[in-house]
């Protein structure tokens, strides 16, 4: 993903059932390999929230209804600028047996506290009210990572800015 481009992208916090959160481990891209938050590139003419929808039930099956838009952020990192949509939805999303994601390892329905997930999802699901990862974790692994990652509706700012071009 070094070619210059910002890539719009969206995601979907869906929660899932007892409390749980859902999330797929991610196949492809600079994240690939982390649990993240179902979501990915919105195509051209495509509407931001339609992207998170179809995102969700491509990468974890679940089918979402009522999204309310919970963030808005720029995400920059080593190869990948991103600027990310986040929704949370209203409804309960349930993983259909069987199921096999679009370019995702596995997906899983866990506690926000029970696994990590890529740094950049942290503040998502604190924001979106589904997770309360410390501040100190998240500038940590942001930091680590080498991403800086700002809130665009707040302007709060995580982790290092990356050093872009020569």
């Amino acid at each position: 993903m070094q070619d210059g481009r910002v890539v719009t992208a969206a995601l979907v916090v869906v929660p899932g059932p007892a409390g749980t959160v859902t999330f797929v481990r991610q196949e492809r891209g600079p994240y690939a390999g982390f649990w993240l938050l179902p979501g990915g590139k919105v195509e051209f003419g495509e509407p931001v929230i339609e992207a998170a929808r179809r995102e969700a039930v491509e990468e974890s099956g679940c089918v979402v209804d009522g999204l309310d838009l919970t963030g808005a952020y720029e995400i920059r990192g080593p190869g990948h600028h991103f600027v990310m949509w986040a929704y949370r939805s209203r409804n309960t999303g349930r993983v259909p047996a069987e199921f096999a994601g679009h370019h995702v390892g596995g997906v899983v329905q866990a506690r926000w506290d029970e696994l990590e997930p890529h740094p950049t999802d942290m503040p998502i699901l604190n924001e979106a009210g589904a997770a309360a990862y410390p501040q100190e974790l998240i500038e940590n692994r942001m930091t680590r990572d080498r991403i800086c990652m700002t809130n665009l509706l707040t302007g709060e700012t995580f982790g290092s800015v990356p050093r872009i071009g020569p």
